[in-house]
């Protein structure tokens, strides 16, 4: 028997605890704030508040005892984001360290902080994982099949979940890209609120779906720049979440979306209403520079609506979503091959869609005075293998440059900091930039290393 505690006797946590309860290997408890609560869960088997009609599992019971969570072996939070630092440093001296613990929960914090970021410093002990997924709790409540994605570390953490959710209507994929979960888990928000606006708008499928592609391809753009990983997107996490939030009446932030494009809402005026949702637009702009918000148009149309608090959502499609393929180019040995390599060809790859690499041919090292281990054609052949990566061009003199920005059409070149201003005379070209490099490795120091060993 396991003993599963709910954080939150609101509509998700009951909805999630009563699909929990139909395993009879499960004791399940919500812990709710008060004892008038309780008292009608245990004893009337309703939560009258959140699901007036509907009669609940008969052994799914309440608590409102802060020290009966030291009976859990699992503990689900499904409470809001701006009340969960609270609640969870009242709760931590009763959670015992074996407990599994699962956040339900969706919100971000300031410098891109996710929850499960933050619970990791409070229950350090504990073991943690994410579950999000395209679920309403009024279909959960109605026994409808529904899917979660699970953000963990191990197989005993999904052996755990598998087991407890047997006998019920809840079904899970799987990854341990715990970041990528807890991240689409707010981005969709966003993008279900301009869908939202558009069909108010136009109540067409043509631009609900052109806009519901873009939406995706800036989604997809985000979660890399903040730490997801790409594939965590086809997941129930990512895809299944945001169709559900943004093509379902049901959808808060789509009703959001609808009141604004049918001029129903002032940003200047309504701020409860989408404070939390404002707050997450505000702390993810604050961690992307202009050239990556040059790529999200979308996004920072959202950004500067509620940010100026503008009266009137204007749709230019143009400027929305037509767009010129950019271009990045950059230069190097890439002589073993190490992660301050990889790092700056996935930060060169976020600024545009496509990425040439000039790859410095051994002649052209020998006139630089510099000595490879491997050969042109075997590093040429490990960048190629690097999905950031896709064309790599022979660099056998210092000028070329001009030439091949020319040849292949280069919107951006890209150096590290340690060039900066070397080519700043190409700016007549196109756009150059040079990116910080990576503190703490370099090729030199790995051969370094190597000779010392």
């Amino acid at each position: 028997m396991k003993n599963i505690y709910i954080l939150g006797g609101g509509s998700f946590g009951t909805a999630i605890g009563n699909q929990l309860a139909s395993n009879k290997n499960n004791k399940v408890v919500l812990f709710v704030r008060s004892e008038i609560q309780e008292k009608e869960i245990n004893e009337s088997h309703s939560n009258k508040k959140y699901f007036p009609n509907k009669t609940l599992n008969p052994s799914l019971s309440a608590t409102s005892k802060v020290s009966d969570l030291s009976n859990a072996d699992l503990i689900f939070i499904s409470i809001p984001s701006k009340k969960i630092k609270k609640v969870i440093k009242n709760c931590a001296p009763f959670i015992k360290k074996e407990a599994l613990i699962i956040n339900l929960s969706k919100g971000v914090y300031k410098e891109g902080e996710t929850i499960v970021d933050f619970l990791t410093t409070v229950l350090a002990n504990n073991s943690i994982i994410t579950m999000k997924g395209p679920t309403f709790s009024s279909e959960l409540i109605n026994n409808s099949h529904s899917i979660f994605t699970l953000g963990l570390d191990s197989k005993s953490q999904y052996q755990i979940i598998d087991s407890v959710i047997k006998n019920t209507n809840i079904h899970i994929d799987y990854t341990t890209d715990i970041k990528g979960v807890e991240l689409l888990s707010v981005l969709k928000n966003i993008y279900a609120i301009i869908i939202g606006i558009v069909d108010a708008k136009h109540n067409s499928p043509n631009t609900r779906f052109m806009i519901l592609t873009k939406s995706f391809s800036e989604i997809k753009i985000l979660l890399n720049i903040l730490g997801g990983r790409e594939d965590t997107l086809f997941l129930a996490c990512g895809f299944g979440d945001l169709g559900l939030t943004a093509l379902n009446d049901l959808s808060r932030n789509r009703t959001l979306g609808l009141l604004i494009g049918k001029g129903f809402y002032n940003s200047g005026k309504n701020k409860g209403v989408v404070l939390e949702g404002v707050k997450t637009i505000e702390f993810i702009n604050e961690l992307l520079t202009p050239s990556i918000k040059e790529r999200l148009p979308l996004f920072s149309k959202m950004e500067s609506f509620f940010t100026n608090k503008e009266s009137n959502f204007d749709i230019h499609f143009d400027a929305l979503i037509d767009k010129k393929m950019t271009t990045i180019l950059t230069y190097g040995t890439f002589d073993l091959l190490h992660y301050g390599h990889i790092e700056i060809l996935r930060r060169a790859k976020e600024l545009g869609d496509r990425l040439v690499v000039g790859l410095s041919t051994d002649d052209f090292n020998k006139t630089k005075g510099k000595k490879c281990e491997i050969s042109y054609e075997k590093r040429k052949e490990f960048l190629e293998s690097i999905g950031y990566v896709d064309l790599v061009i022979p660099e056998s003199s210092w000028d070329q440059k001009k030439k091949d920005i020319v040849d292949n059409e280069i919107d951006m070149f890209i150096m590290g900091d340690d060039w900066e201003g070397e080519f700043d005379f190409l700016e007549e070209y196109c756009k150059v930039l040079y990116l910080p490099r990576t503190i703490g490795i370099s090729t030199t120091k790995l051969k370094s290393i190597i000779n010392k060993n």
